[in-house]
């Protein structure tokens, strides 16, 4: 999978995790077609989270829009993803709400794209999508997998 030219703003997750760069989005044969489109698709796709009902009950994008952010799922979401990958859901929904949407994916897109053949770098493991190279990002940051 190349990383595109520009991040589909639908593939943000309310959470602030990037659906283009997560695993079961990157490295499936039938990719996840992302958070906010669950609702749509087939049933293997389907998920409760908390986080993208809450948003959707008060018509924002995501949790950093929220006025009560970061709520307690939310710091218990945080914890997790930056113990396991070194990604902070906070601090990339606080990125988006001050510089918007369209600035996170960019900053992604940078981040997450593979410099050698243009893949796609998943943020849970760190491995290109194209050419398999293995980057010090998400699980694989500290050199194990």
């Amino acid at each position: 999978m190349q990383m595109p030219e520009k991040i589909d703003s639908t593939l943000l997750a309310p959470c602030g995790l990037d659906c283009a760069v997560c695993s079961r989005h990157v490295h499936s044969k039938i990719p996840c077609p992302g958070c906010r489109a669950r609702l749509s698709e087939p049933d293997v796709y389907r998920r409760k989270c908390i986080m993208r009902a809450c948003t959707a009950e008060q018509g924002i994008e995501h949790c950093g829009q929220c006025k009560t952010a970061p709520c307690k799922r939310l710091k218990a979401f945080e914890r997790r993803y930056f113990e396991g990958c070194g990604v902070s859901p906070l601090s990339e929904v606080r990125f988006a709400a001050q510089f918007g949407t369209e600035a996170l994916l960019e900053r992604h897109r940078q981040i997450y794209a593979c410099p050698d053949c243009g893949g796609v770098i998943d943020l849970h493991f760190g491995r290109c999508s194209a050419c398999g190279r293995q980057f010090p990002l998400g699980k694989g940051r500290n050199g194990s997998d």
